[in-house]
């Protein structure tokens, strides 16, 4: 799916956060594509910030700890183990009775544990990750209604996650929007 066409699925986006700056997890050519469209609040380390053409009334650096409100949102900046990035974080976003959890690239944090919410995205590639079994292990201890693997080396890798959180797993498929 090229960059415009997910611009256009993405119409009046009002926040864009970003996790850390690697390429599959931070776009530049989109989030200003999407930015010169809606005008979105882009929330992001300040290393990955300064990468951008945005004004900059329309951006917020953050660390982990940081704990905000934002469009309608109450969002927590938790702290991602990613040796590979030198400043990974993870978001907790709250709106009303509802919450995501998006892990970012990680490996097993403490700070998992603690958190509850109806559901938790979670990376399972394994390479710079935890991978599909220890992320389904680890599922079975969050206390989260659902579970949605992302950044998967291949489809096997999903097998495997949703082997072991059955129905607690929201399955992705590839080319196809989850909305949640």
């Amino acid at each position: 799916m090229g960059k415009s066409r997910v611009a256009e699925e993405c119409e009046g986006v009002k926040l864009i956060l970003i996790t850390h700056e690697h390429k599959e997890h931070f776009d530049r050519e989109l989030v200003e594509l999407l930015f010169s469209r809606y005008r979105p609040y882009v929330i992001a380390p300040r290393q990955v910030l300064a990468q951008l053409g945005v004004d900059p009334t329309y951006k917020s650096d953050i660390v982990a700890g940081d704990v905000f409100e934002l469009s309608g949102f109450e969002i927590h900046v938790l702290p991602a183990f990613h040796p590979q990035s030198k400043y990974a974080v993870a978001y907790l976003v709250k709106s009303g009775r509802n919450s995501l959890y998006h892990a970012g690239d990680t490996y097993e944090t403490d700070e998992m544990y603690k958190l509850e919410g109806d559901v938790a995205v979670l990376p399972i590639r394994g390479m710079e990750t935890m991978g599909p079994a220890q992320a389904a292990r680890i599922s079975q201890k969050m206390k989260f209604s659902k579970f949605l693997p992302v950044y998967w080396g291949d489809r096997k890798d999903i097998v495997e996650f949703l082997l072991i959180v059955k129905d607690k797993a929201i399955k992705p498929e590839v080319g196809r929007w989850v909305r949640i």
